[in-house]
């Protein structure tokens, strides 16, 4: 029997594409596609599937949310959370909250199905965190040695790197937009840099 797959991601080009390439899979069936968070939850308890491949980044609920209120409704479910980015905390997140794996986009498909088969077996599939968040450590005590950055600061500037705005900042770290213009603000006035754009660019190109 194949592993029947949940897909909830609003990039059609990259749902289309993925039931392309398991459209003549004897292993793997995607079932249904969802590309909204609140039509998934309305029909997630009776939806018969394997596992749920969930976007991070969806309209209306984003992957975070969905998965929190599918383990909240105790779904037994498991989750694989699909994402262009491997930022640290929120893998680090997603494991916290119960997902069975979290996996990049560009991933290949003989890799894809491994881990779609691990986590049948009841394992778990996450990139290793160990280089990345060491990596991560380090260049933030650079910062903050060299240009007196805040602990907080730091994870405003990793949401930014994200294109998170301050609206969505603001809910990921519960903070008010108050808040989160100021500490932008102060992040500018010590690197020094005058525009929005200026400050995304220099994240960048110094691979904060």
């Amino acid at each position: 029997m194949p592993i029947h797959i949940i897909l909830a991601d609003d990039h059609r080009l990259f749902t289309e594409g993925l039931s392309a390439l398991f459209e003549n899979d004897t292993d793997v069936q995607i079932s249904e596609v969802y590309s909204h968070g609140r039509e998934l939850l309305q029909k997630i308890g009776m939806i018969q599937a394997d596992i749920l491949l969930l976007d991070i980044k969806m309209p209306e609920l984003n992957g975070i949310q969905i998965l929190k209120e599918i383990k909240k409704r105790d779904i037994s479910l498991p989750v694989i959370m699909l994402s262009t980015y491997s930022d640290v905390s929120t893998v680090i997140e997603c494991k916290n909250l119960g997902a069975s794996g979290y996996m990049l986009k560009n991933t290949g498909k003989a890799e894809f199905k491994t881990a779609l088969m691990q986590v049948m077996h009841g394992k778990t599939v996450f990139p290793s965190l160990e280089n990345s968040h060491q990596t991560q450590l380090d260049t933030f005590h650079y910062a903050k040695e060299n240009f007196k950055i805040t602990k907080r600061e730091w994870e405003i500037i990793q949401l930014i790197k994200l294109k998170y705005t301050n609206q969505k900042i603001s809910e990921k770290l519960s903070l008010s937009i108050y808040t989160v213009e100021t500490h932008r603000k102060n992040i500018m006035q010590k690197l020094n840099i005058k525009t929005p754009i200026n400050l995304f660019h220099f994240i960048h190109e110094n691979e904060w």
